[in-house]
């Protein structure tokens, strides 16, 4: 845990599963999802399921256990065999004290108009998840955002980097980076995540939890 965040009444704890699969929860218990895929304990009942694109490495929500008032957001398409509730770039969702916000994620191999990522405001605790997607010149939209946790692919094939996800760290002006989505076909790759370079950067190995 980073001293700044010890100066902080905001407590809640991330797990990274592998590829972009993360689990968040709130110090309240409220708990969001995203991109399930990777193996792990899907047990903890969501609030919230975040699908950023409907490529199947992303958008396995069989495996979570859903709370009865539990929400699947996605963008149209991305998601089969579930109820869910569509969102698309600029779509805001209020969920309790959660907000949801929809933006911008794409490059040449990920098509603008069915991918998204999310900034996650959990009462405080501000969470972005970029999707699949390289630098683009709206992310500099989100600074204003307070984002405290930027979570950035960096397989460097079939997304940016991690040189390049720095560039998108500084862009949105986290106060931590965080390395997902790091290989281009394993769950992970320590070389390729620790590319990711920043005044406070995280790259941590799958089944790995941290407070936030």
């Amino acid at each position: 845990m980073l001293a700044w965040r010890t100066m902080m009444n905001i407590k809640a704890t991330l797990t990274y599963f592998g590829r972009s699969s993360v689990r968040v929860v709130s110090a309240s218990g409220f708990t969001v999802y995203f991109d399930p895929y990777a193996p792990g304990d899907y047990s903890m009942p969501a609030d919230l399921v975040l699908v950023t694109h409907g490529h199947g490495d992303h958008n396995a929500v069989n495996l979570v256990s859903m709370k009865p008032a539990g929400l699947v957001l996605a963008p149209r398409g991305a998601v089969g065999g579930c109820d869910y509730q569509t969102i698309h770039e600029g779509g805001v969702v209020q969920v309790g004290t959660v907000s949801v916000r929809a933006v911008a994620a794409y490059n040449k191999n990920h098509d603008r108009a069915s991918c998204v990522g999310y900034v996650v405001d959990l009462g405080g605790l501000v969470v972005y998840h970029a999707g699949d997607t390289s630098y683009i010149p709206e992310m500099a939209l989100l600074a204003g955002y307070g984002i405290d946790y930027a979570l950035l692919p960096t397989d460097g094939f079939y997304n940016m980097d991690g040189i390049e996800a720095a560039r998108c760290a500084q862009a949105v002006q986290a106060r931590v980076a965080v390395a997902i989505h790091s290989s281009k076909d394993q769950l992970y790759s320590a070389a390729n995540a620790a590319r990711l370079v920043y005044k406070h950067a995280l790259a941590p190995a799958p089944g790995t939890s941290f407070e936030m």
